[in-house]
């Protein structure tokens, strides 16, 4: 059966780009759709277990997966995956970044990073090594992982340079910043 293109709402669109990514103010379209369309999303996301975040002081919605005290079974829409140490290192350190850039550049809207200051970042907190070949690619993996995640954005064709997005403040709260910190310090010292 084939389908004319416009027999799809510009909602269902959004609806589906939400599956998949962040929507931030900068896509004007797809932003004005969702704001005008809020709580359609809403009722659409929460019956299949997900629940629509979106701030838009900050100028970006996501989804998040829906936990409710006394359901056993929720429908999970993704699988959770656990990033590798470098790479929850490299968020950490971003959303620090993020915090010291508001407070520091509060007209800004924008936190760009080279690749080398991303490397910088995270080598300060890695333990020593002999093959720094070898801690530079799992750093630049941790890089590519979180590209892939959203968090972080390439500029520049040769992806040496890189926007921090503003969902990291939405995916980790001060209280899980601390949990994350408190966890990657008792892996470091081997107490954990």
């Amino acid at each position: 059966m084939n389908t004319p293109e416009n027999a799809f709402s510009d909602l269902s669109f959004v609806l589906v780009k939400l599956l998949r990514q962040a929507i931030y103010r900068e896509d004007n379209e797809s932003w004005q759709t969702l704001r005008a369309n809020q709580e359609k999303a809403r009722h659409y996301f929460r019956q299949i277990g997900q629940e629509l975040v979106m701030d838009e002081a900050e100028g970006y919605a996501f989804l998040r997966q829906l936990e409710i005290d006394g359901v056993e079974k929720m429908p999970r829409l993704t699988q959770r995956r656990p990033l590798s140490y470098s790479a929850t290192l490299l968020l950490v350190c971003l959303r620090e970044e993020f915090s010291r850039f508001e407070t520091s550049s509060p007209d800004s809207t924008h936190l760009i990073k080279t690749r080398t200051e991303l490397q910088n970042l995270v080598a300060a907190f890695l333990p020593e090594s002999s093959n720094q070949v070898k801690d530079l690619g799992r750093i630049d993996s941790a890089i590519q992982r979180l590209a892939e995640l959203g968090f972080l954005e390439a500029v520049t064709p040769e992806k040496d340079a890189f926007e921090v997005m503003r969902i990291v403040k939405a995916r980790i709260t001060p209280v899980e910043l601390e949990a994350i910190k408190e966890k990657l310090k008792s892996y470091a010292t081997g107490t954990d």
